[in-house]
């Protein structure tokens, strides 16, 4: 068996810990680490997890598939200098909830080079001008729009 089921849960809790860690978050002694710091103690402390218990075929998929450096920097939260407060699940369901319901309310069904077509056409082109109000070069010389949040408030306070 590639890997025992006693080891499943510690493994995974391990592996959640390591995506989690940011040099901007504290780790539990209040040290804050660079992010070089922090991918040698998650693989010292993955390989060593994986050789108490015997466990060599999965620390060779885990570092081929995760921990190596080209690997680690495409999952680990570390690698990026800001911290994301999203998952990728998180928004990839709501890119898939907003393409069927913006997008495609009234095709059931669609052909692939339809739907082609309107992730070209229409998804993109919208996507593209959400992305860029995050750019540091959109409205230079101006402040930036106000989220949901500070204009709720602003209404708010303009109605006292």
């Amino acid at each position: 068996m590639f890997c025992p089921a006693p080891h499943r849960k510690r493994l995974l809790h391990l592996f959640t810990k390591h995506f989690c860690e940011h040099p901007l978050l504290p780790d539990r002694h209040g040290k804050n680490r660079t992010a070089e710091e922090i991918r040698a103690d998650a693989v010292f402390e993955m390989y060593h997890f994986c050789k108490q218990r015997g466990l060599r075929e999965v620390w060779g998929y885990m570092w081929t598939s995760w921990y190596s450096p080209k690997k680690w920097a495409l999952w680990a939260r570390s690698t990026c200098k800001y911290l994301c407060r999203l998952r990728t699940t998180m928004t990839v369901e709501n890119f898939w909830r907003f393409l069927k319901h913006e997008t495609l309310h009234h095709l059931l069904h669609p052909r692939l080079d339809q739907l082609v077509w309107l992730l070209v056409t229409e998804v993109s082109p919208r996507f593209d001008a959400k992305m860029r109000k995050f750019d540091d070069t959109y409205r230079p010389g101006r402040s930036r729009e106000l989220t949901p949040f500070q204009k709720a408030f602003k209404a708010n306070w303009q109605k006292l």
